[in-house]
C-alpha cells in the first residue's frame, strides 16, 4: 500500500486538477490548487487528496455539499476571479497549440442557479434507486435531491421524480434523464427506460406528468403526454425542441452568444447561412433581418425550427435543409451568393466544413465552440484560407466544470 506524501502544487491542469510533480513524475491531484501544500495518497500518475496542508488563498467554500463526490462540478473551491483567469487559459492554450496569439475577450460569465437543462442518471440496485450525476472518474452514481447549478424548479423537481422514476425503470444498465425548464414548465425525457406504450403502466406515467404538473413527458423518444408545449423564445419565434434534443444549457449564456453572433453580422447581412442549425437558436435570431439558409442533420430540429419560423412574427425565409455537414459539407461553390457564415458544431468541431469555408469568398464568419481544441484547430483552417480573427469571447456557460463556449469573429482579409 503506498503512503501518503506531501507535495506541492505547481499548476491548474486543463481539468481542473492540481499539478504536482513526484519522483520526477507529473501528478493529478483533484480539489487541489495552485500553491498549495497537500498530502495525497498516489494513484499512478493521479493521486487522491488527503488533506490541505497549507491552503491557496484563493481557496474558497464550495456551494454544495456533495462537492467532491459529485462528478457534476470540479471547480467550486476557486475564487471567482483566478477561476475565470484559469477558464479563459483554457481557451488561450488551445489557441497557442497552433500558433496562434490573440487577445481574448472578456468572459461573459454566469451565476449559480442558471442552468435550465441537465442530463442526470438513474440505475435501479435492488429495489434502491440511484438518481444522479456519476462520481468523478467513475461509473457510481451519487444521489443528487438539490443541485444548486440547476434553476430553482428542476432542482426542486429532483426529489419528486426519484420517487417515481422506479416505475420506468429496467434491471439492467442505467436510464438517462434529461430535465429542460421552459416557458409552460418542465420538459422531462427519458431514456433507456421500459416500453411504456399502453397498459397500466403507460397510465401511471401519464398520473405522474399530471402529478408533477409536467409540460411534456417522454419514454425513449416517444411522447406520453404533452399537457402544454414546452416553449423556449428564440427572438421573435417560439420554439418546442423535440424530446431530449441538444438546447443550450443556460439562458444568460445563449443570449450572450446571440447577441455576439448578431454583432457580428450586423444588419445589412443580405444572405446567411446558419451551420449545424439545431433548432434555431441562431438562425430564428438571424432571420429578423436576412435570409437564412439553416442545415442540420437532425430531422426532428428541423422540424421545431420549421414550426416556429412559420408561426414567428415578421421573419425573413429560411430555407431548410437536412444534411450530415460531416458527410457532406457545404461547398464552397454553393456559399458563392451568401455573405455570412454561421456555424455551432458539436465537441468534434467542423473539420470539413471549415476547409470547405476557407475555400469561400464568404466576407464574415462566426464560429462557435464549446471545445477550444478543436475550435483552434478549425481556426487553423479558415486562417491559412485568408481569415482574419476579429474577436474571441469565451463564454462560461457550463459553471465550475472545465468545459467553455468560445465565439469567434473572423472576416476574409
Amino acid at each position: 500500500m503506498t503512503d501518503p506524501v506531501e507535495v506541492m502544487i505547481e499548476s491548474l491542469g486543463a481539468k481542473g486538477d492540481g499539478i504536482a510533480h513526484h519522483d520526477g513524475k507529473a501528478m493529478f491531484v483533484p480539489y487541489a490548487l495552485e500553491g498549495e501544500r497537500v498530502r495525497v495518497t498516489p494513484r499512478g500518475e493521479r493521486a487522491e487528496l488527503e488533506e490541505v496542508v497549507a491552503s491557496s488563498a484563493d481557496r474558497v467554500d464550495a456551494i454544495c455539499p456533495l462537492f467532491e463526490r459529485c462528478g457534476g462540478c470540479s471547480m467550486q473551491h476557486l475564487a471567482s476571479e483566478p477561476y475565470q483567469a484559469w477558464k479563459s487559459n483554457l481557451v488561450k492554450e488551445a489557441l497557442a497549440s497552433r500558433g496562434f496569439d490573440v487577445p481574448l475577450q472578456p468572459m461573459i460569465t454566469t451565476k449559480a442557479g442558471g442552468r435550465r437543462r441537465a442530463v442526470l442518471t438513474a440505475r435501479l440496485i435492488g429495489r434502491r434507486l440511484l438518481f444522479g450525476y456519476h462520481e468523478a472518474k467513475s461509473n457510481r452514481i451519487v444521489d443528487v435531491n438539490h443541485c444548486p447549478v440547476l434553476v430553482p424548479e428542476l432542482s426542486a423537481l429532483l426529489p419528486k421524480l426519484a420517487e417515481v422514476l422506479p416505475l420506468f425503470m429496467t434491471k439492467k444498465g442505467e436510464a438517462k434523464v434529461t430535465l429542460l425548464s421552459t416557458n409552460s414548465g418542465i420538459d422531462v425525457s427519458l431514456a433507456n427506460v421500459r416500453d411504456l406504450n399502453g397498459g397500466q403502466t403507460y397510465l401511471k406515467a401519464v398520473q405522474v406528468a399530471e402529478d408533477l404538473d409536467l409540460a411534456r413527458l417522454s419514454a425513449n423518444g416517444e411522447i406520453l403526454l404533452e399537457r402544454r408545449p414546452p416553449q423556449l423564445t428564440m427572438g421573435r419565434a417560439h420554439v418546442s425542441p423535440p424530446p431530449g434534443a441538444f438546447t443550450q444549457a443556460d439562458a444568460t449564456a445563449e443570449h450572450a452568444m446571440v447577441n455576439l453572433v448578431l454583432d457580428a453580422v450586423g444588419d445589412k447581412a443580405k444572405r446567411v447561412i446558419d451551420l449545424f442549425c439545431g433548432s434555431g437558436t441562431f438562425a430564428l435570431r438571424l432571420a429578423e433581418n436576412s435570409p437564412v439558409w439553416a442545415l442540420e442533420g437532425d430531422e426532428a430540429a428541423l422540424k421545431a425550427l420549421e414550426k416556429g419560423w412559420r408561426f414567428g412574427s415578421n421573419l425573413k425565409g429560411i430555407k431548410i435543409e437536412r444534411r450530415d455537414l460531416f458527410r457532406r459539407p457545404v461547398l464552397a461553390m454553393e456559399m458563392k451568393k451568401f455573405d455570412t457564415v454561421v456555424f455551432d458544431p458539436p465537441r468534434a468541431g467542423a473539420k470539413a466544413q471549415a476547409e470547405e469555408i476557407a475555400k469561400s469568398n464568404i466576407p464574415c464568419v462566426v464560429a462557435v465552440s464549446c471545445n477550444p481544441g478543436t475550435l483552434a484547430r478549425d481556426l487553423r483552417i479558415l486562417v491559412d484560407g485568408g481569415y482574419e480573427i476579429e474577436s474571441v469571447t469565451p463564454v462560461d456557460q457550463f459553471l465550475f466544470s472545465a468545459h467553455v463556449e468560445c465565439v469567434t469573429v473572423l472576416r476574409k482579409k
